[in-house]
C-alpha cells in the first residue's frame, strides 16, 4: 500500500497527525528524526506518496532532510509538507527555496491539514500515473519538426504531455509541462478562480468541477492550442488558451503569502524544471525544454537560441 511518511521528534505530534489522517487509502509511517526518515526513504523510495516533515529535530533537521530529498533523482518529485512552529517570512522562504511547496504551522488546523495533505497526495498520484504512461509509451514525435495540436480536456492534454516528454532528454522533468496545460484548461478556458479551486481541492471535488464546466455550452468550443517545435537545443512548446489572461508575475515563484494554500504551486514548480516565458496578457506561455547532453546544441545556446 502507498504510504505517507510523518517525521517528527515529538511523539505527541506524531500521534495527533496519525489520528487526524487515519485513512484506508494509504498507510501512515512515522520516523522520530530526519536520519531515521532518510534510511526509510533510501530503503524503499517508491513506497511514499508524500512526506510530512517537522523542521526542528535532532540528528538531521527537517530542512537538511528536505535538501537531501530534493537532491535524489528517485525522490525529488515527492511532495514535502513542511510543518513547523517557525513561521516567519524568512523561515518560510528558506523552506520554499529548499523545495517545500506545502506548508503547515503548529498547532495544527485539522481541516487545513486534511486539505493540504489531500492536495499533496493528488499531486503525487497524478505525477506517478503520468510517469507510468511515459514508461509505457513510444515517442511519436521522433520525426516531428513542428506541429500544432488543439484539445479541450485534461486527459487529452496529459496524453500530449507524455508524447512531448518522450521526445526530451529528461522525460520526467519535461512532464512538468502538464502544470501549464492544466492551468490553461482550468483557469484559462474554464474560468476556475484561485479561491474556487481552493474550495474544490479542499472538499475533493476539483476533477468533477472541471468535467462539469467542460460540458457547459459556453465552454464546449474553447480549445487549448499547443505548438511544438524541434530545435538543435531541444524543444519549444507554445501553450495558448482562450481565456482573458492573468497576472502571471504572482505565480512564477511561490511566495510566503501562498505557502499555506492547498494549491497554486504548478507554475512555480514547472519553472523550477523548465524555462518559461509568459507572453502578452498571460494566456500564452513559451516553454523551452533544453537537451543539455554534451555536444547537443551547445552552439545554438551560445548564440542565444
Amino acid at each position: 500500500m502507498d504510504s505517507v511518511l510523518i517525521v517528527d521528534d515529538d511523539p505527541g505530534a506524531l500521534l495527533l497527525i496519525k489520528t487526524i489522517l487515519s485513512n484506508k487509502d494509504y498507510q501512515l509511517v512515522t520516523a522520530a528524526d530526519g536520519e531515521e526518515a532518510r534510511l526509510l526513504l533510501e530503503k524503499d523510495p517508491d513506497q511514499f506518496l508524500a512526506v510530512i516533515l517537522d523542521w526542528d529535530m535532532p540528528k538531521m533537521s527537517g530542512i537538511e532532510l528536505l535538501s537531501w530529498i530534493k537532491a535524489q533523482p528517485a525522490l525529488e518529485d515527492i511532495p514535502v509538507v513542511m510543518q513547523t512552529a517557525m513561521d516567519s517570512s524568512e523561515q518560510i522562504r528558506q523552506g520554499i527555496d529548499a523545495g517545500a511547496f506545502y506548508y503547515l504551522t503548529k498547532p495544527f488546523d485539522k481541516q487545513l491539514l486534511h486539505s493540504v495533505v489531500r492536495a499533496a497526495l493528488m499531486d503525487s498520484r497524478s505525477k506517478r500515473a503520468l510517469v507510468k504512461k511515459l514508461k509505457q509509451s513510444e515517442n511519436p514525435f521522433e520525426l516531428l519538426i513542428e506541429g500544432t495540436f488543439r484539445f479541450r480536456s485534461l486527459t487529452e492534454g496529459e496524453r500530449l504531455a507524455v508524447w512531448i516528454a518522450n521526445a526530451c532528454a529528461s522525460p520526467t522533468r519535461a512532464m512538468q509541462i502538464t502544470e501549464l496545460i492544466t492551468n490553461a484548461i482550468e483557469h484559462g478556458n474554464l474560468g476556475i478562480t484561485y479561491d474556487e479551486k481552493t474550495e474544490f481541492v479542499s472538499n475533493g471535488t476539483w476533477s468533477a468541477e472541471v468535467e462539469r464546466r467542460l460540458a457547459l455550452p459556453q465552454h464546449r468550443k474553447k480549445m487549448v492550442s499547443l505548438t511544438v517545435s524541434k530545435h538543435s537545443h531541444g524543444l519549444t512548446v507554445l501553450v495558448e488558451d482562450e481565456g482573458p489572461g492573468f497576472d502571471y508575475s504572482r505565480y512564477v515563484k511561490l511566495d510566503e503569502s501562498r505557502a499555506f494554500d492547498n494549491h497554486g504551486r504548478g507554475i512555480a514548480l514547472a519553472g523550477s524544471f523548465l524555462e518559461l516565458q509568459f507572453l502578452g496578457k498571460g494566456n500564452r506561455v513559451l516553454v523551452t525544454i533544453r537537451d543539455d547532453r554534451p555536444g547537443n546544441g551547445s552552439q545554438a545556446r551560445d548564440a542565444g537560441a
